[in-house]
């Protein structure tokens, strides 16, 4: 009788449906409510800035509130804002010191002949600041740069100095038009310069309504899939399936959605801002150099690293199931698990972070505005490796190349704001 009764009070206290797994479960359920309500109130209050505000030396842009919290709060640590639309975005530092002094514009935003010298001689002192990045991996000797290219059939590749007058104003390559490239990259270069640096999302873009565990939501990412550039579906938010299955020119479309303020502009990430975005990690986050430019294991979701999730809705897609479900625990490599490498939601695993930015490593190749030049009809760029690669041979400055057309699981994009 007495192991009877042992029997039913240990099935009592454990099982599915037992006392501890119902108190875990209570306890899981409380903490994610109080999450979504401090997320809640960061919105709330990012909605009442209606004008810029100044945090910890930081120009914080209207629609947009600091978090505050512990580890986030100091451009050292990795200052993360949350905008009124509950989108996360970590300040990229660049010192003004690095930047030529006393430079006057005619205007702030805009494309302006007379303020190109000015930009080229920004531009020039960035590069020589990040020179360990702008050839992509050490030794790729792929120096890109940040050049307008259009695609005006079947990779038929123009850019300025080739495109006849109505090709100027195609879309079909970048996602912009000749002015609106060079009036873009004028502004991130002004807006740089003035504010020393740049924001970035603090995630990759994922798909709105996936960040949880239900099941039934996973399916949202077909969504993306079938409706490549639905401009309300996209979010900068943590355990989000990641928004893929787009072109260069789609995620240029979407990127520029995300500006939660008319003042300023988002967009995807020109070169220049990647490699910056690498110098920073090096200089703030003592990441050292070999862990950027030559082997990105120790911190990315790559086919041959085992991962720790340390997220309680995160999710994995592997090319075996062709479907979302659930991860827990460790992502195991390739080599272990005898699958197919495995795609994350963002944010699964605090051993992608670096300075609060997360899956800059792996997870997903992110486009870029520069000019793949490797290749005359191969155009695009993308950058920082995917789940499919090992980390020793597609660091995170690598830079690799597709065509305009090219869209896939593999390759999404993250947000630039300034």
């Amino acid at each position: 009788m007495l192991l009877i009764l042992a029997g039913v009070s240990i099935a009592t206290l454990t099982g599915d449906n037992g006392i501890l797994s119902k108190a875990q479960n209570a306890k899981e359920r409380n903490d994610a409510a109080e999450k979504e309500e401090t997320q809640k109130l960061l919105q709330a209050e990012a909605n009442m800035n209606f004008e810029e505000t100044e945090y910890n030396g930081v120009t914080i842009p209207a629609g947009m509130a600091p978090t505050k919290k512990e580890g986030e709060s100091t451009v050292a640590e990795g200052l993360v804002a949350v905008d009124k639309n509950g989108n996360e975005w970590v300040w990229i530092e660049v010192p003004k010191s690095e930047m030529p002094a006393d430079l006057t514009f005619t205007n702030e935003t805009g494309y302006s002949e007379a303020d190109q010298k000015n930009c080229d001689d920004i531009t020039a002192a960035l590069k020589k600041y990040a020179a360990s990045y702008t050839e992509g991996k050490k030794g790729q000797g792929l120096n890109w740069t940040d050049e307008w290219y259009a695609d005006k059939g079947v990779n038929d590749i123009v850019t300025e100095n080739t495109a006849e007058a109505n090709q100027k104003e195609l879309k079909t390559g970048c996602g912009l038009t000749l002015n609106e490239y060079k009036e873009t990259y004028q502004k991130m270069i002004k807006s740089v310069y003035k504010n020393g640096g740049f924001w970035i999302g603090r995630y990759e873009a994922g798909i709105r309504g996936t960040t949880g565990t239900e099941q039934e939501n996973f399916d949202l990412a077909r969504t993306a899939k079938e409706n490549p550039i639905d401009t309300t579906q996209v979010i900068i938010q943590k355990d989000a399936i990641p928004y893929n299955f787009v072109t260069v020119s789609q995620a240029e479309t979407l990127a520029k959605e995300l500006s939660p303020d008319s003042s300023r502009t988002s967009s995807l990430l020109f070169g220049i801002q990647w490699d910056l975005v690498c110098k920073y990690l090096e200089v703030r986050g003592k990441v050292p150099q070999a862990d950027i430019n030559e082997d990105s294991e120790s911190w990315g979701n790559y086919s041959n690293v085992d991962l720790v999730i340390t997220s309680d809705n995160a999710k994995g897609y592997s090319y075996n199931d062709e479907t979302w479900n659930k991860i827990s625990g460790k992502k195991l490599s390739k080599d272990n698990n005898n699958k197919d490498d495995t795609l994350l939601s963002t944010g699964a695993s605090e051993t992608t972070k670096k300075l609060n930015i997360y899956d800059l490593a792996g997870n997903c190749w992110e486009w870029t505005l520069e000019h793949a030049t490797m290749d005359t009809e191969i155009p695009c760029s993308n950058r920082g490796g995917c789940f499919g690669n090992g980390g020793s041979g597609v660091s995170v400055s690598w830079r690799n190349d597709d065509h305009t057309t090219d869209a896939f699981l593999s390759v999404l994009f993250r947000p630039a704001l300034y």
